[in-house]
């Protein structure tokens, strides 16, 4: 129950993140506001009303709120990407290769799932 609002919080402002970085804190803040309207959006049309009429307005609206955070975090992810490669050139910093990679494999048993992360300068 305690990781619900950390989750919350992360996925509307996440993608995000390599705005700020990039100091195009304008383009962060209008995804954040997309993001947080997409998840505000079945609690307002529930809003007054009960039964089958707020469930009916909930299923309708729901899928509508999460299809906007989906493409709201999907397209901050994409264009905060190269925003933080123009800022990093424009600043003169150099990363060659960043790998994250999903793996299945290590511990002592060789089942622990998590990500390894690679830098190449």
């Amino acid at each position: 129950m305690l990781g619900a609002p950390l989750f919350g919080a992360g996925l509307l402002l996440g993608p995000a993140a390599g705005h700020f970085y990039a100091d195009n804190n304008r383009r962060a803040w209008v995804g954040i506001g997309i993001r947080t309207g997409g998840a505000l959006l079945p609690i307002l049309a529930t809003a007054g009303r009960s039964g089958y009429a707020g469930l009916g307005a909930f299923l309708v609206t729901a899928p509508i709120g999460g299809a906007v955070i989906l493409v709201s975090a999907i397209y901050d992810i994409v264009v905060a990407d190269n925003a933080a490669r123009q800022h990093n050139r424009a600043h003169g910093l150099r990363v060659s290769d960043i790998r994250v990679v999903p793996t299945a494999t290590g511990g002592p048993m060789r089942n622990q799932i998590g990500l390894t992360v690679e830098v190449g300068l």
